[in-house]
């Protein structure tokens, strides 16, 4: 592996990555793009599901389990955004959790949370890294397990 997810290293492998690992820059630029594809395709998915009706009865379950896996990806962009570690991704980043704190109710915890204290550094970076590495790839798999499991079962559903 040659990203090191601590705040003095982290920028300098990704540099690395991109200068001297071979056909590094390709597999990063496929990996930042092919996630913005993933998002927007996931969009187009959710809004053909709502615009066909096919997320009505028996799909219910289904629908909801689609909507959670949207989720996921998006909170693998989120994580994966700060981990070069440069101005741009602190800065979003900064942002987006302004954004977790200002729900109601459970914002600071949010934000506390994902930050793991009040501002962005080691911590966040960790927990970023881990988040984006291990615990949501891993939810992102079992909610598709469940989702083709469901479609599976219940069939696709036909045009109107």
């Amino acid at each position: 592996m040659y990203y090191v997810p601590d705040i003095v290293n982290a920028h300098a492998s990704v540099e690395y990555l991109q200068s001297e690992v071979a056909f590094g820059m390709i597999v990063r630029g496929m990996h930042h793009w092919g996630a913005s594809v993933v998002i927007v395709m996931m969009f187009l998915h959710t809004l053909r599901v709502f615009f066909t009706g096919s997320y009505k009865k028996p799909r219910e379950i289904n629908w909801v389990v689609g909507v959670l896996i949207f989720f996921v990806i998006l909170g693998l962009g989120f994580t994966g955004y700060l981990l070069p570690w440069d101005m741009k991704a602190y800065f979003a980043t900064q942002v987006g959790l302004e954004i977790a704190i200002s729900v109601p109710v459970i914002g600071d915890l949010l934000g506390e949370l994902l930050a793991g204290g009040e501002i962005i550094g080691a911590q966040t970076l960790t927990r970023f890294f881990a988040i984006h590495v291990f615990f949501l790839p891993g939810a992102l798999l079992g909610l598709i397990a469940v989702h083709f499991i469901m479609i599976r079962r219940q069939g696709i559903s036909g045009p109107l």
